[in-house]
């Protein structure tokens, strides 16, 4: 691969070089269209010019609030080619979130994608949360809006085509790859967000150290979807990072929603999701085959069972199942891969939270292994990953080159690297509390590491419970045998300083018609099957039944509430990685968490659904 000091830098090789191969493709009203690297780096060229010209200096912090897109990438693009710093902003944020980050790093400037979203931060000045902003830039025109700090996307383009490219080549030259790129906000399960502060140096080395783990990006095209916020470190690594070290293509879906439609689109070669992403494309295709009857059905069902007995002794079996699985795989797997758009996929990456070993096998199973990796904002993004074709389920694999993992003695997960983050924006004590005194940072994850050098994230240390009995409770192992119980879409443990542990489950959106059937009542809306006391019933049961065979006894919850809908982004109970925020599922649901101990289960160890019916 080609070796360049700064993202930047790299754009400007890659329109010399490829200067007539796509770089970035979207949607507008409808229809599809692409910017080569020679259009796309022009155009960042004339959106730099064009913030020059309204008084943007180097150094100065720029922030960008909307949904993915190519205008958003090059305005990104274009504040690090004027020397600025880029603060990517969750477009979830609430108006007093968005104004504690632009307060944060003084910002002047904001790139926006509508004047919806826009509301939001007119709203914090309004009340005076936030100083006025000099500049505004809107990326979907044009504005109705009466303000002259505001221009369009549009505008500030044109303006900057038809201004000199003195000052901008000369803040190029300068651009060095340890200066200040990125400021990224950590989205804040616990506590007040802190800005991670990235340069490209760390964030090449990660993507250098990931692609030396998959050899097929020696050779093959680098395409990928950008879907998940860019407003956090992974997606930025795929989408911007990635593109740039490979020179490869990016398709933009601005809504996750559509993400199916724009894989089948882009066919993507990486992909990254989420574990609930890919548990949700596990349950629509489990359903779907499910549906399957007569032949069909029979074929499908002969395949799953042939690669689960290469699955079991891959040796013994591999002499007689090599053309019954070779048929199969044209038959059954090549079709639900192209169906899914990942027909052409080379890495399946997965990430922020661990994944369920049932999930891997089945996309394994399916001719789709999926990688997870590990890493945080503090270091980049990644810091350990499966080995390509030898991925080691329950396991985030080894260190990538240039990193060294160890654990501290209570478990802690500590990481050194130089990708590591120089620290947090404006926060010396907390920049002080993140490393150990030799260099290693702390993550707040404890983890496990195994003879092969892989690693396993137990959970988080702030996230322990300690039982009545003294018993230190990591809750994600526990969520992660609910979450397998078909019909669960997601669950949180609680019991913290209480004499036993209970749960809040939701159910499945994808699977509420097996759900039904498998209880054996009418098929209805969440809600209303989460209140039904044969779900309400049935669901108990699994859980008591998995928890008694894979949890030691301590672990065990012994009542569960169903929840009427699922914990969301938008309601502030997910963080936009889709990880809990356990404190405000808390609060949220305080009342329905009390009633789960206003009983305590008998001696002989009977416990109750706690919901809007209680089953004794």
């Amino acid at each position: 691969m080609t070796s360049f000091s700064t993202l930047v830098h790299g754009i400007a090789h890659w329109a010399q070089v490829r200067s007539h191969h796509p770089a970035v493709h979207g949607q507008r009203d409808g229809n599809w269209f692409h910017h080569t690297w020679f259009d796309h780096w022009e155009r960042v060229r004339a959106l730099a010019r064009g913030l020059i010209d309204l008084g943007h200096q180097p150094g100065q912090a720029v922030a960008l609030l909307g949904a993915n897109s190519c205008e958003w990438v090059e305005c990104q693009f274009a504040v690090q080619a004027a020397a600025g710093v880029s603060v990517p902003l969750y477009a979830t944020s609430t108006p007093a979130q968005l104004a504690y980050i632009l307060n944060d790093v003084e910002a002047e400037f904001l790139v926006c994608q509508n004047e919806l979203l826009l509301g939001r931060v007119l709203e914090a000045e309004q009340t005076g949360a936030i100083k006025p902003l000099r500049h505004i830039v809107l990326l979907e025109g044009p504005t109705t809006l009466e303000d002259p700090r505001t221009c369009t996307h549009s505008q500030l383009m044109a303006a900057g085509q038809q201004t000199g490219a003195d000052r901008l080549d000369g803040r190029i030259a300068g651009r060095a790859a340890d200066d200040l790129s990125s400021i990224i906000y950590t989205s804040g399960t616990t506590g007040e967000p802190k800005g991670v502060m990235l340069n490209d140096r760390g964030q090449l080395q990660v993507l250098q150290g990931l692609f030396d783990r998959f050899p097929p990006f020696q050779h093959s095209a680098y395409r990928v979807v950008s879907y998940l916020p860019l407003s956090h470190q992974a997606e930025q690594l795929v989408t911007n990072v990635g593109t740039v070290r490979m020179g490869g293509e990016v398709y933009f879906c601005p809504d996750i929603k559509a993400i199916r439609d724009y894989l089948v689109h882009a066919r993507p070669t990486l992909f990254l999701a989420v574990p609930r992403v890919w548990e949700k494309f596990e349950a629509a295709l489990r359903a779907r085959l499910g549906q399957q009857k007569g032949v069909a059905k029979r074929i499908t069902d002969a395949a799953l069972w042939l690669e689960g007995m290469a699955d079991r002794d891959a040796g013994r079996f591999a002499p007689v199942l090599g053309l019954p699985r070779r048929v199969s795989k044209k038959l059954v797997f090549d079709k639900i891969r192209h169906g899914l758009g990942l027909d052409q996929l080379e890495v399946a990456l997965a990430g922020s939270a661990p994944m369920e070993v049932a999930t891997l096998d089945f996309f394994r199973q399916l001719g789709i292994p999926i990688y997870e990796a590990y890493g945080l904002t503090e270091n980049s993004g990644v810091a350990t990953c499966n080995v390509y074709q030898q991925a080691r389920a329950g396991t985030v694999g080894p260190p990538l080159s240039g990193v060294d993992v160890r654990l501290a003695d209570d478990g802690e997960v500590l990481i050194r690297t130089a990708a590591n983050t120089v620290g947090y924006y404006r926060k010396p004590e907390a920049t002080a509390q993140l490393y150990t005194a030799d260099g290693y940072l702390t993550t707040g994850d404890l983890g496990e590491q195994l003879s092969d050098g892989s690693l396993r994230i137990i959970g988080r240390k702030k996230e322990l419970l300690i039982t009545a009995g003294g018993k230190n409770v990591a809750p994600l192992e526990i969520e992660s045998v609910l979450n397998r119980i078909p019909g669960v879409g997601q669950s949180v443990v609680v019991g913290d300083r209480m004499p036993y542990l209970c749960a809040l489950i939701t159910l499945d959106p994808e699977a509420l018609a097996s759900l039904a059937n498998e209880v054996g009542v009418p098929l209805a809306a969440m809600a209303d099957l989460a209140q039904h006391p044969a779900v309400q019933a049935h669901l108990w049961a699994a859980v008591d039944v998995a928890s008694r065979e894979q949890l030691a006894r301590y672990q065990q919850p012994k009542k569960i509430t169903v929840l009427d809908h699922e914990f969301t982004v938008e309601d502030g109970q997910l963080t936009p990685s889709m990880k809990l925020r356990r404190a405000a599922i808390a609060e949220r649901y305080a009342a329905e968490i009390a009633a789960l101990y206003g009983e305590v289960p008998n001696a002989a160890g009977s416990s109750a659904v706690a919901s809007k019916a209680v089953l004794n």
